[in-house]
């Protein structure tokens, strides 16, 4: 199995702290959004960012094990 190069390898954990900080950011956006529209502010805000971070844990608890695994095995061939 060829090498990834370093810099592959952390653009994936930037990559997921990219995608943390959109889906915290994309719900409070969408609860501020539904706040103006219904009249119900701040709770469509509060319930927005509670959403995203909910999201954002989520994908962070499916995608980082497979993230590391992945590193895991390329580090035992080095051996």
């Amino acid at each position: 199995m060829p090498k990834e190069p370093s810099l592959f390898s952390y653009g994936k954990y930037a990559a997921l702290g990219f995608e943390f900080a959109g889906a915290a950011l994309g719900g409070i956006l969408l609860g501020s959004y539904l706040d103006k529209f219904f009249g119900t502010s701040p709770w469509g805000t509060l319930l927005g960012a509670l959403g995203g971070l909910v999201g954002a844990v989520y994908r962070l608890i499916i995608v980082l094990p497979k993230i590391s695994a992945h590193r895991e095995v390329d580090n035992n061939h080095k051996n």
